[in-house]
């Protein structure tokens, strides 16, 4: 009998493992059972949504702020609303429509993400009307649970680049947005484990709520890729989030983690609140928001549902609800609450409160396309792919997992892209300062030419051969797209036009990005492990071909931003102005990703809590530093 207690799981969720072997009974049957068994366990749901007698009980009193989507921005405001001398006497109700358990050990498991994207923790939206993209619709995973997206993102952790942030400023006159001013609210939820701290205090933070680290583990395959970049001749770089050097170079992305588990924001920054008796803090779950409640144009509360029942949660005197849903449903809560594009709003017979025509437009994400290569048979095994999965089964591996549950390290710390790194193409605007490219380097070989069919097949992919794969992204996108409205009934989604290629620009810069991954995969350090190349094959090599190639298999990097965008209130496609307050209206503001003018060079999370940080401090009038 074999015993393995996982101490590091927390109160409350402690696993033992107990394996008899039974006669006869071979290693490989053994590891069978056990990864099944590991599965089932991890598997196993144990939520419970709000009730309507809760929903009743929550809208008996009023409340100071009504934050609608519980994701990224949203856990950070319900902490720091409710933190402190300023929101001590604060309450704050705080409505989320997804899942409440951000604890789950999917969720917790970095490398669990293979099994949430199109899971009940995913809105699982797709695209349409798509010009460029081969009449394909784009799957995007947004995260249906308390911490949003950062419960079901890759975890890295970039920030873009102070020209990013500079550009906000200049170009999008939003006024005390430079990069000098946001960077001591990217310090403060930061708690530096990496050890960048020490020797650069001004771009990084320590004891901070977020957890930022480098992955517990490292694959061959990624520490070749590292060595193909210094052969090929680009510099290494140890910190993509340092401004006072080019964001260029390869290197190790850093992750939201902590103690090899997801960092989420609800786990970091939520959960804290929660666990403090004296906050006036409640959270609803599993409610869906229908509409904001005004009286003329001064905001009075929200209206929600539960189980078929409508209720009204109402603001205190003075009070504001925050919109926090996201890139996607921030803009569909204002339109179906009167405030967008009138035109739009009349056609589906919604009362205009505020004619606001850049409500829904501006949606930015990175586009990606991706080169995968086989390895020969002599490197069999070598994949991470591999290390985390019972040969020939879709059964997870039960020593990686084991080792995740004891130590906290091994190959479940990775999501798979954790490596990489930015390059300036030949691409790149010539007016341009920052890198038109990210590249992601996995070791993993590619099952799908779109990279989220990789992920979203990986679950029920028996065969998985060795290899490796670059995910090219255009790190600053030009195209744009739109929400639009598809009915005037929040339980219809929303129809959303990605735009993506629209722009060559950005054909253009994943081009060279994949052109550059064919140079890396025949540097010495990687062309032995470099077999067969399975995308997008050989035989396409003509700019052209390339770009049919990006056309047929263009995916999401999961950035989505950009449609309530913040501006002068002169502007006329603003829909916040630069303390995120909704024009034309009172007592409304909108704290999320949809504010984001233009997509900062990076993965967009970390942009997002720092935003909700600046928010907290305009809501409760604090002085800025």
């Amino acid at each position: 009998m074999l015993a393995v207690t996982a101490g590091a799981m927390g109160a409350g969720a402690v696993l033992t493992l107990v394996v008899v072997k039974l006669a006869g009974m071979g290693a490989a049957c053994l590891a069978i059972l056990l990864g099944a068994f590991l599965v089932r366990a991890l598997l196993r749901k144990q939520w419970r949504g709000t009730t309507s007698e809760e929903a009743a009980e929550a809208t008996s009193s009023e409340w100071d702020y009504i934050i609608v989507g519980g994701g990224t921005a949203g856990c950070v405001l319900a902490n720091r609303l409710t933190k402190g001398p300023a929101g001590k006497d604060k309450r704050v109700l705080l409505l989320e429509a997804g899942r409440g358990d951000y604890d789950n050990k999917l969720v917790q498991i970095p490398a669990g993400i293979l099994r949430l994207f199109q899971s009940d923790f995913d809105w699982h939206f797709y695209t349409s009307n798509e010009k460029a993209t081969s009449g394909r619709g784009i799957y995007l995973c947004r995260g249906k649970c308390l911490g949003g997206s950062s419960c079901v993102n890759v975890t890295l952790y970039t920030r873009g680049d102070a020209h990013d942030y500079d550009t906000w400023e200049k170009d999008f006159k939003c006024t005390g947005w430079s990069a000098a001013e946001v960077l001591p609210h990217f310090r403060r939820t930061e708690d530096d484990q990496i050890g960048l701290y020490k020797t650069d205090p001004k771009h990084h933070g320590s004891g901070g709520e977020m957890s930022v680290d480098n992955v517990r583990y490292q694959n061959p395959l990624s520490a070749k890729f590292l060595e193909a970049c210094k052969q090929a001749g680009h510099k290494l770089n140890p910190d993509f989030n340092c401004w006072d050097s080019p964001q260029t170079g390869a290197g190790r992305f850093a992750v939201s983690q902590r103690n090899g588990a997801r960092c989420s924001a609800a786990s970091a920054l939520l959960a804290p609140a929660l666990a403090e008796a004296t906050r006036g803090l409640k959270v609803l779950t599993g409610v869906l928001a229908r509409k904001v409640v005004f009286k003329g144009t001064k905001t009075t509360g929200v209206q929600f549902s539960v189980e078929g029942v409508d209720f009204t949660a109402n603001l205190k005197k003075g009070g504001e609800v925050i919109l926090a849903g996201g890139a996607i449903h921030s803009p569909q809560l204002l339109m179906l609450s009167g405030i967008g594009p009138a035109e739009h709003l009349k056609s589906h017979s919604i009362p205009v409160i505020s004619d606001l025509s850049g409500v829904g437009q501006n949606l930015q994400d990175h586009p990606a396309a991706a080169v995968a290569f086989e390895c020969p048979e002599d490197y069999r095994g070598i994949s991470v792919t591999s290390a985390i999965r019972i040969a020939g089964t879709s059964i997870p591996h039960p020593w990686p997992l084991i080792n995740w549950f004891v130590n906290g390290s091994g190959p479940l710390t990775s999501t798979g892209c954790d490596h990489g790194g930015f390059f300036t193409t030949e691409a790149a605007p010539a007016n341009s300062s920052s890198a038109d490219l990210q590249m992601r380097f996995l070791a993993a070989r590619a099952v799908s030419a779109d990279g989220m069919r990789s992920f979203t097949s990986f679950k029920k992919t028996t065969r998985h051969p060795d290899g490796f794969t670059f995910q090219a992204i255009a790190a600053r996108p030009e195209s744009r797209g739109r929400v639009l409205l598809a009915s005037a009934q929040p339980e219809t989604n929303p129809v959303i036009e990605g735009g993506f290629l629209t722009h060559k620009q950005d054909v253009a810069s994943i081009r060279a990005g994949l052109r550059l991954a064919r140079k890396l995969a025949q540097q010495p350090a990687l062309k032995p492990y470099a077999g067969r190349e399975v995308f997008p094959g050989e035989s396409v090599q003509t700019d052209e071909q390339l770009d049919e190639y990006i056309a047929s298999s263009v995916h999401t990097a999961n950035a989505l931003v950009g449609t309530c965008r913040m501006g002068e209130l002169s502007d006329p496609l603003s829909v916040v102005d630069p303390e995120m307050r909704v024009k034309g209206v009172q007592g409304l503001r909108v704290v999320d990703a949809s504010v984001i003018p233009k997509l900062p060079g990076g993965q967009s999370n970390s942009c997002v809590v720092m935003i909700a940080e600046r928010a907290a401090d305009f809501i409760l009038g604090l002085p800025r530093k």
